[in-house]
């Protein structure tokens, strides 16, 4: 998805509870095919430069899944949450947070 504030969901709207830290792997750990960042990466970039030039749909309310053993895209149309403590009509997230810390990580 590309995340525009104001625009559709949040990166909190869709995924709404972050995991415990001890469930959270590194990419060492959870085992990450070599060239997905590379897809990605790619795919990100595009979306930046659409909104930049103002060309093209972007994946606004959409989520964008990609089974690279199948080479398969799928899309999935994605809400904003009214409840959403970031984006939502009464946000009680109102400041960055640490990530490191909050998830117990150490990159």
């Amino acid at each position: 998805t590309t995340i525009v504030p104001g625009k559709g969901p949040c990166y909190r709207c869709i995924f709404e509870t972050p995991p415990p830290p001890d469930l959270v792997p590194s990419c060492q750990e959870a085992g990450v095919l070599g060239v997905l960042p590379g897809v990605i990466g790619v795919i990100q970039a595009t979306e930046v430069i659409k909104l930049i030039l103002g060309k093209g749909d972007l994946l606004i309310g959409e989520l964008l899944l990609y089974d690279s053993l199948k080479m398969d895209f799928k899309k999935l149309n994605v809400r904003r949450n009214p409840e959403c403590p970031i984006c939502g009509e009464n946000p009680t997230i109102k400041e960055l947070i640490d990530y490191e810390e909050f998830c117990q990580v150490h990159f």
